[in-house]
């Protein structure tokens, strides 16, 4: 086995350090939380004086959950199908969109920031801000900045033009969701756009004197040279589906269950944490079969 050059070993400790934050974070305030919750889902977990009483009931909560809950397996169904159906989605509207922008034309600093600002309308105070004005709250200056976010202006118009209901429902549903994964799509545009931008210009160039045609290109040189990207944003879109903000009625679901199920008026510690870890399972079990599929061929594509 060779030794590690000098440049390696400096690299791999610049890692450590960098990651070194993140661990300490870590130990200190989510290792022994996390812990806990593991534990909870074998006890039934009930308010005391003296803080909390736990009863060990083994299985009993997942076996409830998953066999005699009719609820949860559906919401459990419904987070899958959404992280798929984006997955798919989102990863070719953001490689095509990069693609574009990657292009020479006037005015495509413009439209990057355009295609990212989506991430930043829905992200920290600005995301709160939006959502009171899109729940009906109060909005800065003017009630109208809510069309901006959601069909409520596009719905207004057809009900004006006595338009039926179930087309409406139909047409702001689909427009809804547009914006929705548009919102989702940032990050991922971004990363296919720094990928593009490293690829060689020479191995363009000598494919175009060779004949070759521009799809041939795309799909025998480029995709197979940011397929690390592709990999990356297929990883990064299941685990943001999977844990995007939701409540019971809206959003993901199954985030808002776990939460109402252990801090709204139910209360039941023990089968809120036994739904989230049932929910990080199978978040787990998809992530490796990302790896599996895609995972293995990079490395083999990269080697």
């Amino acid at each position: 086995m060779k030794r590690r050059s000098h440049f390696e070993r400096k690299r791999a400790r610049a890692g450590y350090v960098f990651i070194l934050p993140w661990v300490i974070g870590f130990l200190l305030f989510f290792l022994i939380p996390l812990v806990n919750s593991f534990y909870y889902t074998f006890n039934t977990v009930r308010l005391s004086g003296n803080g909390f009483t736990l009863t060990w009931v083994g299985f009993d909560n997942y076996a409830h959950l998953l066999f005699a809950d009719a609820e949860y397996p559906q919401l459990l169904g419904t987070a899958v199908g959404n992280m798929l159906l984006e997955v798919a989605i989102i990863t070719l509207f953001s490689l095509l969109v990069a693609v574009l922008l990657n292009q020479k034309f006037h005015g495509r600093t413009f439209y990057r920031a355009v295609f990212f600002l989506p991430i930043i309308m829905t992200s920290g105070v600005v995301y709160t801000l939006v959502q009171s004005v899109m729940n009906g709250g109060t909005s800065i200056g003017n009630d109208q900045n809510a069309f901006m976010f959601q069909s409520t202006g596009l719905k207004e118009i057809m009900l004006q033009g006595n338009v039926p209901q179930d087309i409406i429902d139909i047409v702001t549903g689909v427009v809804d969701k547009i914006f929705a994964l548009l919102s989702k799509s940032g990050v991922q545009i971004l990363l296919f756009l720094s990928g593009l931008q490293k690829l060689p210009a020479s191995g363009y160039e000598a494919c175009k004197i060779e004949g070759a045609s521009s799809w041939d290109i795309f799909w025998k040189i480029t995709i197979p040279l940011i397929s690390p990207i592709i990999f990356l944003n297929i990883v990064y879109t299941i685990i943001d589906s999977f844990t995007a903000y939701g409540t019971t009625e809206a959003g993901n679901t199954m985030m808002g269950a776990i939460q109402n199920m252990g801090f709204g008026k139910v209360m039941n510690l023990s089968y809120s944490a036994t739904m989230a870890w049932i929910y990080f399972v199978v978040i787990i079990i998809f992530l490796g079969i990302a790896y599996g599929i895609l995972g293995r061929r990079v490395s083999k594509i990269q080697g």
